[in-house]
């Protein structure tokens, strides 16, 4: 069908079939349905269209991380990147989701100091109070101390910049407990810190 609408739902459940896919496992099988998608709708200029190819190309680019195929994925965040960069979608733009990936493949692939530089260009983005990036940012550290990437240069890295800073504090008091450090905050903070710790914990040890 040409028509906008429908390309529109035909598109999303593509998008939505593929995430079924890679919940269940079947992370190659997600991946054709994202490539359909894209290979479909690619040309499209319809803001709506563009945004769920972009969506598809994120999700791309994550699933291709734990296929193990990195080099892959660095392509697919280049993509991301060119395309997209500049479209947002829940409140944060693909850019972000293309330095992540970026990140991730380049650990996969050892490159550690690439992958913080990448890291970093992504915490440059990052916007203090908004909501969807202060839990991205707590999911996506937690995902890198799992990954092997110490808690000082995390802290270090977080610590840059005074205002993202006290954003993220109970998630720097959290990493800097972890370090063996005798953190003095508020209560409620340390609360926060507490369940950070938890959570760190459960994603290490699997």
């Amino acid at each position: 069908s040409t028509e906008p609408k429908l390309q529109e739902w035909i598109a999303q459940a593509l998008v939505n079939k593929g995430v079924a896919c890679g919940r269940r496992g079947d992370l190659e099988a997600a991946v054709a349905l994202w490539d359909e998608v894209i290979k479909r709708f690619g040309n499209s200029d319809m803001p709506e269209l563009q945004r769920l190819i972009a969506t598809a190309l994120s999700a791309k680019g994550e699933a291709q991380i734990q296929l193990g195929i990195d080099e892959e994925a660095l392509h697919t965040s280049d993509e991301l990147k060119r395309r997209f960069g500049a479209l947002i979608d829940d409140e944060i733009t693909f850019k972000w989701r293309a330095q992540w990936i970026r990140t991730k493949a380049l650990l996969g692939q050892e490159k550690r100091p690439a992958a913080l530089d990448a890291f970093r260009s992504m915490y440059v983005a990052f916007v203090p109070g908004n909501e969807t990036m202060m839990r991205e940012m707590m999911w996506r550290v937690i995902d890198l101390i799992a990954s092997g990437v110490s808690e000082r240069v995390l802290v270090e890295i977080l610590s840059e910049d005074g205002e993202k800073e006290g954003a993220l504090m109970p998630l720097i008091i959290a990493l800097r407990q972890r370090m063996g450090e005798d953190v003095r905050a508020p209560k409620e903070m340390l609360e926060v810190a507490a369940d950070i710790c938890e959570l760190i914990e459960e994603r290490v040890n699997g």
